[in-house]
């Protein structure tokens, strides 16, 4: 019981809340001290019954509203429970000066006590709040009292000199109370700043200390750092410059114009006096120098320079193995291949040119530096080559496509320009004339009239079909008539519809014509099949092949001195 009871007066803790905690110690503190009304009540009950059965039920009302304040605020409604408290001493102040019509009473002297009590509750502003408040409320107070518009008919009689005694000791008490735990605040913060004060000495000697080493270091990492900065920019412009040359190859389709071009990309953005590429000959053989940008790299490209795969310089070592190679030093290379044409090589690089699995050639980067080449130019440039060899394959898919592109297009236009010259020899016209009284067949090309020269004027658009023309169209006007741009927009539009109309047309008609055809070949079949005799089959083919065709006769003839399969 008695463990339940002074758990219920110990303030609660708010982990990780501090100010909370805080707030929650001052307001249980007041509030406890409050409950010493109920004894301080019986007394005067017990001295002068006509007051204390007043202030008996007044004090027993306050303890069971402190007593919900507590378990509330034991909740977490620290603040919410504060502003209650402040706001009942000064609803308890208010009733006790109305009571007393107006004059002061010992319970004021708590006013100075609520108003601290405010500050340590509800914060700075929480005390000014409750001082002006508690300005007002005395000042309405006085003001209604003095003009009569409040009048308490049998207001409370002036307590007794024991009575007042006990209400003036209670008044100090709950000051003392109330400034006893303003001054615990302050101590509580002094020794907070003390401790803060020691953990800062500490610190700022730590905080010393670690100065000191980060000097040290930072001395160290500056060092490190401009070498990193110094990589860093190299990098940024090996990226740039891939960059440019990456949009350098994306601008060249056709393959004799890009590799000069990407060997001069990579000779102006990365320095290197000579850049050459080598492709791979159909035979696997060779390794053959299909670009350059340097005159002596121009010269051995007139002079056809190839090297010998697996046998021949660093190239012919990439070409073989696939994997990069590098001399620092050419001279040191047992690999390296010495070449009269490029004097000035002191450095070499040859990286492999892949499309998948197989090599098609090699990228080869020469220096007039020695240690020219560091392992983030290695990886560079190998990014590199590995673009370069997309734009070569993609060049060579881009010729094979367009030659066979260009292949198809001859053998459509072969095939349009073929069939529509058949035309005019199985069709009995040679076009079509049309006036104000519709369509006209034309027979014969000489039967074309054609108006008056000195009166009308001819335009005449060819019919294309696949860039074969089949035709044309031909418009006479008055000689004084001009044709309008738009009036040749809707001529151009009327010859592609014609064109196109004339196609399909000639396609309808071809497919019915193989209909026809496939139609009568299936029923010849039909009725040769319809007899197991092969002289009834024979000449059962001979008569529907000379009804179809109309023919006069039609025989079947054996050919005389047959070789035999021997001979």
């Amino acid at each position: 019981m008695m463990n339940s009871i002074r758990s219920f007066f110990t303030p609660p803790v708010f982990e990780n809340d501090e100010e909370k905690t805080r707030t929650a110690n001052i307001l249980y503190r007041v509030l406890t001290a409050t409950y010493l009304l109920l004894p301080l009540s019986l007394i005067v009950l017990i001295f002068n019954p006509n007051i204390g059965r007043i202030y008996l039920p007044v004090s027993l009302f306050i303890v069971i509203i402190v007593t919900i304040f507590m378990i509330v605020a034991r909740r977490g409604q620290i603040r919410g429970v504060s502003m209650a408290v402040i706001t009942s001493f000064l609803l308890l102040s208010t009733l006790v000066e109305i009571n007393a019509n107006g004059e002061s009473r010992p319970l004021n002297v708590l006013s100075g006590a609520v108003v601290v009590a405010g500050g340590l509750l509800l914060g700075q502003r929480g005390a000014l709040v409750t001082a002006i408040l508690y300005g007002l409320k005395h000042a309405v107070v006085l003001f209604l009292v003095n003009n009569n518009i409040i009048a308490i008919p049998n207001p409370s009689p002036a307590p007794t000199p024991l009575v007042d005694g006990i209400i003036t000791f209670t008044a100090y008490y709950l000051i003392s109370v109330i400034f006893n735990m303003a001054s615990s605040n302050i101590y509580s913060s002094l020794d907070r700043v003390r401790k803060s004060e020691s953990e800062l000495n500490a610190s700022n000697q730590q905080l010393q200390e670690l100065t000191l080493n980060l000097e040290k270091r930072i001395q160290e990492r500056v060092a490190d750092l401009e070498k990193a900065n110094t990589l860093s920019e190299k990098r940024a412009r090996q990226f740039e410059a891939i960059t440019r040359i990456s949009s350098t190859i994306a601008s060249v389709q056709n393959l004799q114009e890009l590799l000069p071009r990407i060997t001069e990309a990579i000779s102006q953005q990365f320095g290197f006096y000579h850049v050459g590429i080598f492709l791979v000959d159909a035979g696997n053989q060779y390794a053959v120098l299909s670009a350059a940008n340097s005159e002596g790299g121009k010269k051995m490209i007139k002079r056809h320079h190839q090297l010998k795969i697996g046998e021949q310089g660093m190239v012919g070592n990439v070409t073989s193995t696939g994997n990069p190679r590098v001399a620092l030093d050419v001279g040191e290379d047992s690999v390296y291949f010495t070449n009269p044409e490029l004097p000035d090589t002191h450095s070499e690089m040859a990286l492999p040119l892949k499309i998948g699995g197989t090599i098609i050639g090699a990228l080869d980067v020469q220096s007039s530096e020695s240690n020219a080449f560091t392992t983030e130019d290695i990886n560079t440039l190998s990014a590199l080559a590995n673009q370069v060899s997309l734009a070569i394959q993609n060049a060579r898919l881009f010729e094979q496509t367009a030659k066979l592109l260009s292949d198809s297009e001859s053998i459509q236009r072969q095939y349009v320009r073929e069939t529509w010259s058949r035309l005019p020899k199985e069709e009995e016209f040679a076009g079509y004339r049309y006036t104000a009284l519709g369509a006209v067949e034309i027979a014969k090309i000489g039967n074309i009239e054609t108006p008056d020269p000195s009166t009308h004027k001819e335009i005449k658009t060819p019919i294309t079909i696949r860039g074969e023309a089949i035709g044309a169209l031909s418009i006479h006007i008055p000689q004084h008539e001009r044709v309008s741009a738009d009036q040749m927009d809707l001529i151009r539009a009327v010859v592609e519809r014609v064109a196109l109309s004339a196609e399909n047309a000639r396609l309808f008609e071809e497919t019915s014509r193989r209909a026809t055809r496939e139609g009568l070949v299936s029923d010849i079949t039909t009725k040769i099949r319809s007899t197991n005799d092969p002289q009834e089959m024979i000449r059962t083919a001979m008569e529907e092949l000379q009804r179809a065709l109309g023919a006069s006769r039609v025989e079947i003839i054996p050919q005389k001195n047959v070789p035999s399969p021997d001979k």
